[in-house]
């Protein structure tokens, strides 16, 4: 048995490169930059933890440790959101079936937000 021709065997993972057609190869790269760009944004976010967690900052240590914490769990939900979203638009490419909705941005933006109002009553309660 031969694979097809526009298929390399060795693109993982199979269950979204198996779906449908091949795409345009500009949409399926576009995709994968929208990928690489909810990658760049959990590290950020895994740095602005790092950077929360330091004694420089006018934070007690529970603010610290609670909103480091929650700054690496955002971030790791953030990973998650662009891995499901660049799964379900690569397959929605190759089936030209409806491409998925912007609902995990909105939890992620949401999350960042709340992260945000705490650390600034927590500046606020400590002047």
């Amino acid at each position: 048995m031969t694979e097809p021709e526009n298929r390399p065997r060795s693109r993982r993972p199979h269950w979204v490169y198996d779906a449908g057609q091949e795409p345009e190869a500009r949409d399926s790269l576009a995709n994968e930059r929208t990928f690489l760009a909810w990658l760049r944004t959990s590290l950020a976010l895994v740095a602005g933890a790092v950077a929360v967690s330091s004694p420089a900052l006018e934070f007690s240590v529970t603010a610290r440790l609670l909103l480091s914490l929650g700054l690496v769990l955002v971030a790791a939900v953030a990973l998650g959101v662009g891995w499901h979203r660049w799964t379900r638009t690569e397959i929605a490419l190759r089936t030209n079936s409806t491409l998925p909705g912007f609902t995990g941005g909105i939890v992620v933006l949401a999350a960042v937000g709340l992260l945000m109002a705490g650390a600034l009553a927590s500046a606020v309660v400590s002047h």
